[in-house]
């Protein structure tokens, strides 16, 4: 028993669908295939959203949609039967869509939950399209929404974590009884709804977050995140062109890289598949003979110390200065609070006896310095900022416990004229994280990635 996600680029016209619908068809094993919308209807439907539109604009819009789906539809089904079936259950969720949409245009308000709301649609409508790829293909194929089948999340709209013990209580029966009508769910990824039914997102890419929340859920034995790429490398190839691909990783390493910058796998994805010991796979969808990188419960140190490197490049650096800051009891806390509750997420942070550091997106920027306002007067004197700042993470099994590698990786950037600024070794046994100049970050990495790897 396995679950097989599939993201937007994997679907973004009938040969690359049906090339997904060869692995599915191929494979005997009782499954759950999770999907995300077709490549660029989430970016579509948002950009609707941004701006104030005319009644006769939600015409052509929902016409557009439509228009897509309908080609995608023609190329990957053939049967009048399916195909009827498809264009109903399609008409029903554009006309639920359309009428949303006049929604906020009559009301000329657009809150958190329904752009939630309307975003879930981009999955609401792939499910259709690939399970009746999959019903030509001669796959038992039936389209599943998350809210139905009882995926349920905490109510945080744009980034909501799953409910885990109410989720499973409600996916596993449903799926269960599936599998024993010889069905294969064709689940909507992305989204859940909370314990009052509102819909939630679970953040951009979260379509792998909610296929390791079905894996947890039904005790799969593996789960497949199906990508475009060949799985996860030792840099990012369009920095470094001499760039490996890594054929096993640790849930540590994964979930350190993928927090850190690499858009392989969404950050929270390792999480519920560590809670049931479940091996990720990721693959390659359009070369499905490669290996990809396997993720699983024990780590493998290598020859090198180094994995792989990712980094963020779009950070910036907040400083709170105050005589005593360092020595003051609860003011590092107070200004996590105020971060946190303004939805700003601290990646690393130093304190001295003046000054706290915090690195934060450089987005934030502008919202953190209003916030920090609010910290205690006659604590916080100022708060400065800066711009330009990337960070990098350095991965490899063991690496925080390897006498020398911090050193060797600092006089290296040195020798090439690199200054260092924020720097984390201790927070995890397999990662090393500091911060540079923008300008600096590309060749930062070629020259560590040729340090550790040659090339």
């Amino acid at each position: 028993m396995k679950v097989l996600k599939f993201g937007g680029s994997s679907l973004k016209s009938g040969e690359s669908m049906m090339s997904v619908g060869e692995i599915i068809a191929s494979d005997n094993e009782e499954k759950v295939i999770v999907v995300s919308a077709i490549q660029g209807i989430t970016d579509s439907l948002l950009e609707f959203m941004s701006k104030v539109r005319r009644e006769e604009e939600v015409q052509q819009f929902i016409r557009s949609l439509r228009d897509r789906h309908l080609k995608i539809l023609a190329d990957v089904a053939g049967s009048m039967d399916v195909k009827q079936t498809a264009v109903s259950q399609l008409s029903t969720q554009l006309v639920r869509l359309e009428r949303i949409l006049y929604g906020i245009i009559y009301l000329e308000e657009l809150t958190p939950r329904t752009r939630d709301l309307v975003q879930s649609f981009g999955e609401r409508m792939s499910v259709i399209m690939m399970a009746a790829m999959l019903q030509e293909m001669g796959v038992n194929a039936i389209p599943v929404e998350a809210d139905e089948l009882g995926m349920i999340t905490d109510g945080t709209y744009g980034s909501a974590t799953v409910d885990m013990e109410g989720t499973r209580n409600n996916i596993a029966p449903k799926i269960y009884e599936m599998f024993k009508r010889q069905e294969t769910p064709v689940v909507t990824g992305f989204f859940g709804k909370t314990h009052e039914g509102y819909i939630t997102l679970l953040g951009r890419n979260g379509t792998d977050y909610s296929a390791s929340v079905i894996a947890n859920a039904i005790d799969a034995d593996s789960l497949e995140i199906w990508k475009d790429v060949d799985g996860f490398m030792s840099a990012d190839p369009k920095v470094v062109t001499g760039a490996v691909p890594i054929e096993q990783l640790s849930y540590e390493e994964a979930a350190e890289l993928s927090y850190f910058g690499a858009k392989v796998l969404h950050p929270r994805t390792v999480e519920p598949a560590r809670a049931k010991g479940i091996t990720i796979m990721v693959k390659n969808v359009f070369k499905p003979e490669y290996k990809g990188t396997a993720i699983s419960p024990k780590g493998v140190a290598g020859d090198m110390p180094i994995k792989s490197i990712s980094s963020m490049p779009n950070m910036a650096m907040v400083k709170v200065y105050g005589a005593g800051l360092g020595s003051k009891s609860g003011v590092m806390s107070e200004m996590s609070t105020l971060l946190s509750d303004a939805g700003i997420i601290i990646y690393s942070a130093a304190t001295s006896q003046t000054c706290v550091s915090m690195l934060i997106e450089e987005r934030d920027l502008k919202r953190s310095e209003v916030v920090l306002g609010n910290a205690k007067k006659g604590v916080v004197d100022r708060v400065e900022t800066v711009r330009d700042v990337a960070l990098l993470c350095l991965v490899g099994e063991g690496l925080g416990l390897r006498e020398g590698v911090a050193g060797r990786v600092f006089s290296i950037v040195a020798k090439n004229g690199t200054n260092v600024g924020l720097i984390s070794a201790g927070a995890s046994t397999v990662a090393l994280t500091f911060t540079v100049k923008r300008k600096d970050l590309e060749k930062t990495t070629k020259t560590i990635h040729h340090e550790f790897f040659g090339g």
